[in-house]
């Protein structure tokens, strides 16, 4: 096989003390008070003497997609590699800070977001210098869930296996993981942290070695430790997960197996997701039922008025082209592993059916931008799931339809085809 060269790099993405976080509910003003961790960037170059790809994951809520977009093709340039071979993704901590325009999820700051940029164009171009020949394996290994089913309520349609990738080098490892469970361990408190995954990388790096996380498809899924107290996890728990994963990452290595070749190949794909565009009366009742759904909240009644303002003022435009387009799809393989990232929090039984037809799979969540919950087509039947139908009031103003399931299940399997 020809050689494959790998390089890592890393930079810290810690917003300032007072910055809005992002997540638990509307107009909360949750602003931040401490840092637990830092917040970082993790990127990882590889190239073999055909191709170049650029993995990189930041220890944030999400991006847009224009954002993903505009870092991707200064990183391409940068590089003299097609935009198409770079992926860009979150982790999801609901710890971070606003980092996308979400409508009562907290305010995006700008000149933080240029040091995001900034520091993710950094820590590529140090992982490209620092690139060297590595042994590449990888395993799959079915782990203690330390997820579960939040709208079920139960275990069942979860992912149990982590998705680990070693890239062994004279003298050191870089260990690329991917395992499906949200990052809201603390809940609605004011501080800044990497969350579980953080928790996760940390052990790996104790022992010497670099690691990169990436969210999978978790849209349903949330830590167990919510299922007793929700919003109640404490720093034990974060321990627990973070040695739960850290060594099943060690032993799923002793297993590891290598790819039939090292070749390295990407895709991408732009696609249209059609929306449900109500009708003006059909907003105003809405506005008002979310008012009285979401009373909890103290800015509930605000942001349903701020929604029926933008909806309306949207409607005409909507109508005439109901969908929600420039979503990017995408497909990498590096030998036979194959690697799915999709744009948003995509429900764990999606991943399940991708999975089962295409393995070995890394499915990668909130890459290249996050429009929202990707839900299955069941859960639309119900009229108040908050997935379906709150979620995107502040996401894309109106719900995707439930062609929706079909359409990113049909478009990545054409992708991964393609490889």
């Amino acid at each position: 096989m020809s050689p494959l060269a790998v390089g890592y790099g890393e930079r810290v993405i810690t917003p300032p003390l007072g910055a809005d976080l992002c997540g638990y509910g509307f107009y909360l003003d949750r602003k931040a008070e401490r840092v637990r961790d830092d917040l970082k960037v993790r990127a990882l170059f590889l190239r073999n003497e055909d191709q170049a790809l650029v993995l990189a994951s930041c220890d944030l809520v999400g991006f847009s997609v224009d954002f993903s977009d505009s870092v991707r093709s200064m990183i391409a340039r940068d590089h003299k590699i097609p935009a198409q071979n770079i992926l860009l993704a979150c982790i999801h901590t609901h710890s971070g800070p606003a980092t996308q325009s979400l409508p009562g999820l907290g305010e995006v700051d700008e000149k933080y977001m240029k040091k995001v940029r900034r520091a993710i164009e950094e820590a590529v171009a140090e992982a490209h210098e620092r690139m060297k020949v590595a042994d590449f394996t990888f395993a799959f290994e079915a782990i203690e869930p330390i997820g579960y089913n939040r709208r079920a309520k139960n275990f069942k349609g979860i992912d149990p296996i982590l998705k680990v990738a070693i890239f062994r080098q004279t003298s050191q490892k870089i260990y690329l993981l991917s395992y499906a469970c949200h990052p809201v361990v603390f809940g609605p408190l004011k501080k800044i942290t990497a969350d579980w995954p953080g928790a996760v990388v940390s052990r790996i790096e104790k022992k010497g070695h670099q690691a990169i996380f990436f969210q999978g498809f978790s849209g349903d899924i949330d830590p167990v430790s919510q299922l007793n107290r929700w919003g109640a996890g404490t720093d034990e728990d974060l321990a627990l997960y973070g040695e739960i994963l850290s060594r099943r990452t060690f032993k799923a290595e002793r297993y590891a197996v290598e790819p039939r070749t090292n070749s390295l190949k990407a895709v991408e794909a732009r696609i249209a997701i059609p929306l449900r565009v109500p009708s003006r009366e059909q907003i105003e009742a809405e506005a008002q039922e979310f008012a009285k759904t979401y009373a909890q909240f103290p800015g509930g009644s605000r942001f349903a008025e701020e929604w029926k303002d933008k909806a309306l003022a949207a409607l005409s435009a909507f109508r005439s082209k109901p969908y929600l387009e420039n979503v990017p799809l995408q497909a990498m393989a590096m030998g036979h592993l194959n690697f799915l990232g999709i744009p948003g929090e995509v429900f764990c039984g999606l991943g399940l059916k991708l999975q089962r037809r295409w393995h070995p799979l890394f499915p990668l969540g909130y890459a290249n931008g996050s429009i929202g919950y990707i839900p299955t087509r069941r859960s639309f039947g119900d009229a108040a799931d908050y997935a379906c139908y709150c979620a995107p009031k502040f996401y894309t103003v109106f719900p995707f339809t439930p062609e929706i399931e079909n359409i990113i299940i049909r478009e990545s399997r054409r992708l991964l085809a393609s490889l």
